[in-house]
């Protein structure tokens, strides 16, 4: 990294550190106001909400994580501005492109280090954290549980085991369930390649019934509908929704949802939100800093820094605009995030390109 380079980044990372944390300390203390009543309703100790807040911690940083990115590198370049650093280096031949970069190339690495440390933590972090509130907070007693994209339901006579294809838990593959007696005998086993809920019945379809109570023997069947002790609803306290996904678990989600000719716009839109959100933090970069170097002086960094909080806010309105266009199924989510992300960099360079050198 060149001198100039070094120099230039010293005051964003000194913003970085000051601006990330202070985000996300008014996040948290908002929540914390918000979920107050709550805690005090349930008469538990106010460490349950200081815990939640800390398990919220890696889910807060990765929704501020664009913002904070694009307003260090703002208010590191008007710092600069402002003790005239921008104009000496301007008037030593350095063009506007040359000065931008280094913060482009930083953003990018730091974004990319983000992605890949959100997807290891980010949803176990959010499920702990809603399964804390859950059961500590609301109260409610755990009925089963999801583990690496596989649902283990105990009744009170039953169980149930099978891989959840949806988040609502309406959707199951490789079923097996069992109902037992008194004695933990089994009374009924059905083994099922696929099980619907749909209006109170559950449907298995593909699978193989088995009933040793009445000493009959395996008999095939293609579609079996029952009427179960459980509901969707009532079988996880917490509910694994796609942000508590893994990126390999939704990817696999999407194929088969599309192996099986369903709508997977729900899957698509997480796994393309989880991967191009934090990248979102580089465009804004680009968006932001050539309105500093619009003008010049104490006056012009006024409306500068003004004018690059209104580039930011106008990149994040165009990428969620483009995920709302996914989500709404004019686009695939997989096209529409990454066609925002690009809107937003050719919108920087046509910025960039209005700065005079």
């Amino acid at each position: 990294m060149r001198l100039y380079q070094r120099y230039l980044l010293k005051t964003f990372w000194a913003a970085l550190a000051l601006v990330l944390p202070l985000l996300s300390g008014v996040y948290a203390l908002v929540e914390f106001f918000d979920k107050l009543d709550n805690v005090t309703k349930a008469k538990v100790p106010l460490t349950y909400l200081l815990k939640y807040l800390s398990l919220r911690l890696p889910e807060i940083l990765f929704d501020l994580w664009p913002l904070g990115l694009g307003l260090s590198a703002l208010l590191s370049f008007a710092y600069l501005s402002r003790g005239g650093e921008l104009l000496a280096l301007r008037t030593l031949g350095f063009s506007p492109r040359r000065l931008v970069i280094p913060y482009l190339l930083a953003a990018a690495l730091l974004s990319l280090f983000f992605l890949v440390a959100e997807e290891l933590i980010l949803p176990e972090a959010a499920y702990q954290a809603r399964f804390f509130w859950e059961t500590k907070v609301s109260k409610k007693e755990p009925k089963g549980l999801v583990l690496k994209g596989k649902l283990y339901f105990r009744g009170v006579d039953s169980f149930l085991v099978g891989e959840v294809v949806n988040p609502d838990v309406t959707f199951l593959k490789d079923v097996v369930y069992a109902k037992i007696d008194q004695d933990g005998l089994p009374r009924t086993i059905i083994w099922a390649k696929e099980a619907r809920y749909l209006e109170g019945k559950w449907l298995f379809y593909q699978g193989i019934l088995k009933e040793p109570a009445r000493g009959k023997g395996p008999t095939w069947f293609r579609e079996l509908e029952l009427r179960l002790d459980f509901a969707p609803e009532t079988v996880l306290v917490v509910k694994r929704t796609p942000r508590l996904q893994h990126l390999g678990d939704l990817w696999r989600q999407r194929a088969f949802l599309r192996r099986a000719e369903l709508p997977a716009t729900y899957a698509e839109s997480e796994l393309a939100y989880r991967l191009c959100y934090p990248l979102l933090g580089v465009f804004l970069v680009l968006l932001s800093l050539p309105a500093i170097l619009l003008g010049r002086g104490r006056e012009p960094l006024g409306k500068g820094l003004s004018l690059g909080v209104l580039a930011i806010l106008v990149g994040m309105g165009v990428f969620m605009g483009g995920k709302s266009l996914g989500d709404a199924g004019y686009l695939s989510p997989l096209l529409a995030q990454p066609l925002g992300l690009l809107l937003d960099g050719l919108l920087g360079l046509l910025f960039l390109r209005q700065v005079k050198t």
